[in-house]
């Protein structure tokens, strides 16, 4: 595979933000003394290879990802979570990762091929807990320097339990990611009181698998589709599809608002995934 990444210039002075999708490898970069700075560029994930192979592959195609930046993040998309209250003793926490077999899947068949993360969201008082393949969890440790690995979901929750609190009514937020049949949509809704009523991720390969989901969240939350907002955000085309579908059922729909601090470092903040986008924005 050619190297067709853009060069950065004085790496220890940018940021690099990654976030692992089931076919692609999406990077973004950015100055921290300079604004309208941000890079960013894709890679593809051989889908004949296992997980980590695949992404291995990806990064040692762009020696541009393994230059000394100030800090590395790598967001990891997945559904393998759940939200729990915050506070839960270790042990406490992985018996509710067992229960929900979070620590068990195609990719890592038993609980000591997977590593038990712990994502805190201070502002809504929960944990999320969710699992890593181990292998995927040591090439990045011995590959980045100290990176910080998340859940996607988890700047998306940081984000969006802020603006939940804005306003009387309830909300429904709908992040969409990729298209076909690897499309996913994240889903996150809020009460009228501002309090997180449910979170998931969910494969949306057709338009009304994702209409469902988004409408379901609104019923489980107990929000009236005539009163309250259903907020769409992520891949341009899925918003576009999504909008008029969703207004033959609910009153108020509509895109959030893009961020205008992360348009700081310049426009192609709009071609980066949001999650990566919104990043500094939570810390």
């Amino acid at each position: 595979m050619p190297d067709t990444t853009p060069a950065i210039e004085r790496p220890r002075l940018c940021r690099l933000a990654l976030q692992v999708d089931t076919d692609a490898l999406r990077a973004v970069v950015w100055s921290t003394v300079e604004d309208s700075s941000m890079v960013t560029f894709s890679l593809p994930l051989d889908p004949t290879l296992p997980g980590h192979k695949a992404l291995e592959e990806a990064v040692y195609a762009a020696p541009v990802l393994l230059s000394d930046f100030a800090g590395v993040d790598v967001l990891v998309r997945t559904n393998a979570y759940t939200v729990l209250p915050a506070g839960y003793s270790d042990d406490a926490f992985r018996t509710a990762a067992d229960y929900c077999r979070l620590t068990v899947s195609d990719d890592a068949p038993s609980a000591d091929d997977t590593e038990l993360r712990r994502d805190t969201v201070d502002a809504l008082g929960i944990d999320l807990a969710w699992t890593l393949p181990a292998h995927t969890a040591r090439f990045l440790a011995r590959t980045f320097r100290n990176p910080a690995v998340h859940s996607h979901i988890a700047p998306l929750m940081r984000y969006f339990g802020r603006k939940s609190i804005l306003g009387n009514s309830g909300k429904v937020y709908a992040h969409f990611s990729g298209q076909g049949a690897s499309a996913s949509t994240d889903v996150i809704a809020f009460g009228t009181d501002g309090r997180l009523a449910c979170a998931f991720t969910h494969p949306t390969p057709s338009p009304s698998d994702a209409l469902y989901y988004i409408m379901a969240a609104m019923k489980h939350a107990g929000l009236d589709p005539e009163t309250d907002e259903v907020l769409l955000c992520g891949d341009a085309s899925a918003r576009d599809t999504m909008m008029p579908l969703l207004r033959r059922y609910a009153a108020y729909v509509m895109p959030v608002i893009f961020p205008s601090a992360a348009l700081r470092a310049g426009r192609e903040a709009f071609n980066a995934p949001f999650p990566l986008v919104i990043l500094p924005l939570c810390e």
